[in-house]
């Protein structure tokens, strides 16, 4: 097959200078008279092309040839992709997975895939679990709690033909001497020695980056010659990354970034609004009280009781670790206690503002135009409000809590899937773990500093619409705060999204709800 005209200009940009960006890219492709295009059609050549064009870790990434790359005019011969599992049955993987696999082989069965939410990295999973078990070892699956457990079984279930899947944690008991795979919670798989004496195996860790906590990590058995972490994000607040699961897993060694899911038109395009809102006078005094109280008792946490200042999650252990007596200072205690408390209290004030749930109603008519629409909270009183809220705007709203037992929370979920419920809010029981149907509209009522937590939030609305319209992310913060984009909130995942959203747009809280809707519309239509 000949090599397209694209193709062609992109190797002979390349060639003459390595180290360009897409929109670098496109700029040289105009001038070469291939005009019409757009940085997704550079994307979705260069992604498709793996064994010609590189790129490094940049953001947006810069692109080279690689090593093998040659032209002379004639043919290009195409990859042949590796044989699938003999055991797998499921769908057709995507590129990605299939690249994501081949460069975890590479080396030596051991890395990390870092994928942005939405991308399907459970596939990759799945596949590397099948080729073990074609290869007569045994595997297991750490999930980070049960909702996961119930999801991976489904799939393994229906992708592969044949096996014996078992399940450990929340009530099951099965083990890998008699299954060939075994889904376990991480908590309960801690507790034992999972992996039979003289077999060998596999060991898959989705949401890898939870397994860094001391307890967790003792799951990580180093008797599994295979080892594949999955992740939206790798990395940790603290300093169990570089004590734990670097040692075991290693780094990343195949990615799925938001260019690249753009690309190959697995993600959905999408804008981005900031809405920014003030505090209430009473609100305002509560907040700084408290945020005294959190900075004079952080220093002294830290100066007089010995907490490391960073990283930040190095220090919240050490402030739990004294709140309990556990170094038999009883004033170290109760500074670790007053601290944690106003910590709690400064959040939930932030939450809780009231000006987000105004801004909220402003926001309905936004919703009431999506599909189904998302609302993210911090605390399980904040979800409740949210969805008060929009049920008084008239949106068939209802929240979503880890109070709930099980089968209520399968419920609202169905109810949510089936378009009983239009928008479904919950605290952070939706960061991570449960399959969420299909939503085009996000609104984040809490901000968070987590990169992480952001681009799992993102990932529940970014799936691709049938109509190719865009999704659309609002994310509600309060002015003057750490959730204020000015102050530095955010940063890590403003990064990762500048160059890849439609838009990005910044609101006060006071613009009316009709130029929110205005500008929600407004992305839909065609161009």
């Amino acid at each position: 097959m000949q090599p397209g005209p694209v193709w062609v200009a992109l190797w002979q940009l390349l060639a003459a200078t390595p180290g360009q960006n897409k929109r670098q890219l496109l700029a040289g492709l105009q001038r070469m008279g291939l005009h019409g295009l757009t940085t997704t059609d550079v994307n979705r050549t260069l992604y498709a092309n793996t064994a010609t064009f590189a790129r490094d870790g940049a953001t947006p990434p810069r692109w080279r040839l690689t090593g093998a790359a040659s032209w002379n005019g004639g043919a290009v011969p195409a990859a042949v992709p590796a044989a699938l599992p003999r055991c797998y049955v499921g769908k057709e993987p995507r590129a990605w997975q299939i690249e994501a696999l081949a460069a975890w082989r590479a080396h030596d069965r051991r890395g990390v895939v870092e994928a942005v939410t939405g991308t399907g990295k459970t596939t990759v999973g799945v596949l590397a679990a099948a080729a073990a078990v074609d290869a007569g070892e045994r595997v297991l699956v750490l999930v980070p709690g049960r909702e996961l457990l119930d999801q991976w079984y489904d799939v393994l279930r229906r992708d592969l033909h044949g096996v014996l899947v078992g399940r450990h944690g929340d009530g099951h008991e099965d083990g890998l001497d008699d299954h060939s795979i075994v889904i376990a919670i991480v908590n309960s798989a801690a507790k034992y020695q999972m992996l039979p004496l003289g077999m060998s195996g596999l060991l898959v860790a989705d949401e890898v980056h939870r397994y860094g906590a001391p307890y967790f990590a003792r799951a990580l058995e180093p008797d599994f010659d295979g080892r594949l972490g999955l992740t939206a994000t790798y990395d940790r607040p603290d300093n169990g990354f570089i004590e734990h699961l670097e040692p075991y897993f290693g780094g990343v060694v195949a990615d799925c970034s938001y260019d690249r899911g753009l690309a190959d038109e697995i993600l959905a395009p999408f804008r981005v609004a900031f809405v920014g809102v003030d505090f209430t006078p009473d609100e305002q005094k509560a907040h700084d009280e408290y945020d005294d109280r959190v900075r004079r008792l952080r220093r002294r946490l830290i100066v007089d009781h010995g907490c490391p200042a960073e990283p930040f999650g190095e220090f919240m252990a050490s402030v739990n670790h004294l709140r309990v007596g556990g170094e038999g200072d009883s004033r170290a205690a109760w500074d670790a206690r007053k601290y944690l408390d106003a910590f709690t209290k400064r959040r939930e004030v932030l939450a809780e503002c009231w000006n987000k749930q105004v801004a909220l109603a402003y926001l309905a008519p936004v919703l009431a135009t999506a599909d189904r629409g998302l609302v993210f909270g911090e605390t399980r009183r904040s979800a409740e409000h949210a969805a008060a809220v929009l049920r008084a705007s008239g949106l068939q709203a209802m929240e979503i809590t880890s109070g709930m037992n099980t089968l209520e929370r399968k419920q609202r979920l169905a109810a949510f899937k089936d378009g009983h419920a239009k928008v479904l809010a919950a605290p952070r029981l939706l960061d991570e773990g449960i399959d969420v149907p299909q939503a085009d509209v996000g609104v984040i009522i809490a901000g968070s500093r987590s990169k992480r937590q952001m681009i799992q939030r993102m990932g529940r609305v970014i799936r691709p619409k049938a109509d190719g319209r865009p999704a659309t992310f609002i994310i509600l913060y309060v002015k003057r705060t750490a959730e204020d984009p000015d102050t530095g909130a955010h940063e890590g995942f403003l990064e990762q999204i500048i160059d890849v959203a439609q838009e990005i747009e910044r609101f006060d809280h006071l613009t009316s709800g009709a130029a929110l809707l205005a500008w929600h519309l407004s992305g839909r239509r065609p161009n």
